[in-house]
């Protein structure tokens, strides 16, 4: 008997800890208007050794979402995606994707960047 992970587990998952979010899908759907979707968001610290021996610390933001409710096209890198709150109600504003990677259950998870527009 297979398991449907993107429905058994995803779905409750997406349903407790997802905030609301406005995707701009300048990649994954070129031309398309913004859309809302929803999306669990998780920030964090990330070391890195580096070849001198020193470390250098920085911060990974990503964002869960389930492919089934994006029609199997989630967003892609390039895509802006506007995030106007974390779970615990702190502004976050703009970001960019970098990166977006499947988990093979009906997941992918986005790395995103701040993003600012150019000033003249």
């Amino acid at each position: 008997m297979s398991v449907n992970f993107s429905t058994m587990a995803k779905l409750p998952c997406q349903d407790m800890f997802a905030v609301p979010i406005t995707v701009t899908p300048i990649a994954s759907r070129p031309g398309g208007p913004a859309y809302a979707a929803r999306g669990i968001f998780n920030t964090g610290s990330i070391d890195v050794a580096t070849t001198d021996g020193s470390v250098f610390s920085d911060q990974q933001t990503i964002l869960d979402v389930r492919d089934a409710e994006f029609g199997n096209v989630p967003p892609a890198q390039f895509d802006r995606i506007t995030i106007p709150f974390d779970c615990n109600g702190a502004p976050l504003g703009e970001f960019e994707v970098v990166d977006a990677s499947k988990d093979g259950g009906g997941q992918t998870t986005l790395s995103l960047r701040k993003y600012e527009a150019a000033k003249p």
